[in-house]
């Protein structure tokens, strides 16, 4: 995490009662703990990843039929690999391939998104709702020795 990214977080603990109080004391595990639970806030993906895309696709399989066999053939090379799907040409490109096929379409997009922890939901950017997810700063969970480096942050 950078210095301004560790003041963020920091800031973040500090609006919220019991975060302070794991601060005021030194309570790293605790801290990193209220950090690393999760929100209702949604993001995008920074790896839609063969399996999620795959189990995706199983939803609307009946879909794949209608597609040209181009688009079917083109959406399967693109799902063969991880996809950061908070591009949204990489998201636009995944519609395009599914045509009119909205369940096949919808299925794909809800794979897109999952819903983001404490700190990743404060260093994202955007609504974070699932109409308009947001594009995360910063991913991952927050270990002990961050929520110290937090704690120490400016």
């Amino acid at each position: 995490m950078t210095p301004s990214q560790l003041s963020a977080l920091k800031a973040a603990a500090l609006a919220d009662q019991d975060a302070a109080a794991y601060i005021g004391n030194g309570q790293d595990s605790q801290l990193a703990d209220w950090f690393n639970e999760q929100t209702t806030h949604i993001v995008w993906r920074s790896a839609l990843t063969p399996e999620l895309a795959r189990a995706a696709i199983i939803v609307g399989a009946a879909q794949l039929d209608v597609l040209t066999v181009g688009k079917r053939d083109s959406l399967f090379w693109l799902c063969s690999g991880d996809l950061d799907v908070s591009n949204a040409g990489v998201r636009a490109s995944i519609d395009d391939l599914c045509g009119t096929q909205n369940t096949l379409k919808t299925s794909l997009q809800s794979a897109q998104k999952r819903t983001a922890n404490r700190a990743e939901q404060s260093l994202a950017s955007g609504t974070g709702t699932s109409l308009s997810p947001a594009v995360l700063g910063w991913e991952g969970f927050v270990s002990g020795n961050d929520a110290s480096d937090i704690r120490s942050a400016p």
